[in-house]
């Protein structure tokens, strides 16, 4: 079995490493099947990225500079994220600003870190964590 092993860590230590610095890279080097890795909660995984998720992310991205559909945000806010919910107005309003810029940055780190922020304002306002 040492040549199964072998030809297994000869093909791990061929595959390039690739940051994707983008959802978009992500998607086009998965095409080029290229393994692509991102990071989830501090965690490095391998993704691969489906085309209807990146258009997606683009028409959501597209939607969000829209004043107008902007302006709905804070209001849809509760509805896709329940923890939300225990946030007052104003707090919807500031926490639907800083999630529509890193939308429109395509900043998948900065939008995970806006939603990792304002979940755990929430469940402290809901007094399911503390401080």
């Amino acid at each position: 079995m040492a040549g199964v092993c072998d030809y297994a860590e000869r093909m791990a230590q061929s595959l390039p490493e690739l940051p994707a610095d983008t959802l978009v890279s992500a998607v086009d080097n998965a095409r080029r099947g290229v393994v692509t890795h991102i990071t989830i909660k501090g965690e490095r995984a391998a993704a691969i990225v489906s085309g209807s998720t990146l258009a997606m992310s683009q028409l959501l991205a597209v939607l969000l500079t829209s004043e107008m559909a902007a302006s709905a945000l804070p209001a849809a806010l509760p509805a896709a994220f329940p923890w939300a919910s225990s946030l007052p107005d104003d707090q919807l309003k500031a926490f639907a600003g800083e999630l529509r810029e890193a939308v429109v940055a395509e900043s998948p780190e900065r939008v995970e870190r806006v939603l990792d922020d304002w979940q755990a304002v929430a469940e402290v306002r809901a007094g399911e964590r503390s401080t």
